[in-house]
């Protein structure tokens, strides 16, 4: 994939290691995700996570991370996802955050049908997303696109632990 273009010259575009400190300072941005999930602030070890991290039985030509780009080149939100997890035609959602001052402008919802319709172009049939509980902002946002709770589970994020709700879209 080349890029894929959305409204007002935003662009999304697969991330390499060469972007690391946008990465991070995205990450920073979005510190009130971490402190939700992990209870602490973002470091350059949670940057580097969002490029290694997979799941089991999963290798990197399984994993995507999309960079959501402004006008100016500049790096407003991200993506990551795993073909294929964790069953065929199942594709699931890692990560999806973007900068708190892009958010409530409908680029969370372009950049998700985007990339809904390229995975669904690879041969995915439905999408996969854990919330956690507490993230009331993020439930309501994956509700409205149509994900529904699959099932819920416990994990732990660094010093917290949580109650992940399983969400599934048909694409």
């Amino acid at each position: 994939m080349e890029s894929l273009k959305l409204k007002n010259n935003y662009e999304i575009k697969i991330l390499g290691l060469d972007k690391i400190i946008s990465v991070y300072n995205l990450c920073v941005a979005c510190s009130d995700y971490y402190i939700l999930s992990d209870g602490v602030k973002p470091t350059n070890e949670d940057a580097k996570e969002i490029f290694a991290e997979l799941p089991p039985d999963k290798n990197y030509e399984d994993k995507f991370v999309f960079g959501v780009f402004n006008n100016k080149e500049m790096l407003v939100g991200i993506v990551d996802i795993v073909r294929n997890f964790p069953e065929d035609g199942e594709w699931m959602i890692g990560l999806m955050i973007l900068e708190p001052k892009e958010r409530g402008s409908g680029l969370g919802k372009e950049t998700h049908n985007a990339i809904a319709q390229w995975s669904k172009q690879l041969g995915a049939k439905t999408l996969r997303i854990g919330v956690i509980e507490e993230n009331y902002n993020g439930i309501k946002f994956w509700t409205k696109l149509g994900y529904e709770e699959i099932k819920q589970t416990d994990m732990e994020f660094k010093s917290k632990k949580h109650i992940i709700k399983v969400m599934r879209f048909n694409i």
